[in-house]
């Protein structure tokens, strides 16, 4: 017997897609709340930082770090993303475009930033963007990654189609050790390798304690590479 699935997964990214995440930012929920304190503490904002935000979506990203005085620009290859994400934030900048050819010159920006982007992401294309983002960055820029971890227990259930549905658009989902040796292949050097615990209360506090020693209860995966200065 079949077991029901508790949720289903995109199998693409739709308009509906795209104003769930708007909704998700805007309302601010526990998953929403989470990626934002990772990314916060990964790209360390400042006032004036030009930042690149790939993989754009609804633009939620490219919003909260201009709150810290950064220059943002979101980029998508999706148009209905970057659409929504001018509808919602007029005042920002928003690029159509794909991270493996990024339209704008070397030495653009202090920092970048893909949140929920690279498990999208084949191998190939990792590694192109990664070179992009070597060409944009300045030196001593860095790269920020925050993605979900293949090891980790709901992960492996998703795998499995056990009471969680598997996100077939999660062609690259790469475990620290891969993410790290793309890093320093594309030339960075890793200066942050972490995890965050997932938003599930009574999981969280597990995760805290277990985490530190085992894969399985690592929720995220946050990496940050920085170009040779």
């Amino acid at each position: 017997m079949k077991i029901q699935l508790l949720n289903r997964a995109p199998t693409s990214y739709n308009d509906e897609f795209m104003e769930g995440m708007a909704q998700a930012y805007l309302q601010r929920t526990p998953w929403t709340q989470l990626r934002l304190a990772a990314v916060e503490d990964l790209v360390e904002p400042r006032t004036g930082d030009r930042v690149v935000d790939l993989g754009c979506a609804a633009g939620a990203i490219t919003h909260f770090l201009s709150g810290f005085g950064c220059k943002v620009v979101g980029v998508d290859l999706e148009e209905r993303a970057v659409r929504k994400a001018s509808s919602l934030f007029p005042a920002l900048h928003f690029e159509q475009a794909s991270v493996t050819k990024l339209p704008f010159p070397a030495d653009s920006f202090d920092k970048a930033v893909a949140a929920d982007l690279v498990e999208h992401l084949d191998d190939e294309t990792f590694a192109t963007m990664l070179g992009e983002c070597r060409r944009v960055l300045v030196a001593g820029g860095t790269l920020s990654v925050y993605t979900p971890n293949p090891r980790h227990l709901i992960e492996r259930l998703k795998e499995r189609e056990l009471l969680l549905s598997q996100n077939v658009t999660h062609i690259g989902l790469r475990h620290a050790e891969a993410l790290t040796a793309a890093f320093e292949g594309a030339g960075f050097a890793v200066d942050r390798k972490e995890w965050r615990p997932s938003f599930f209360r009574g999981l969280r506090s597990l995760e805290r304690v277990a985490g530190r020693r085992f894969e399985l209860f690592r929720y995220r995966l946050c990496i940050r590479g920085r170009t040779p200065a």
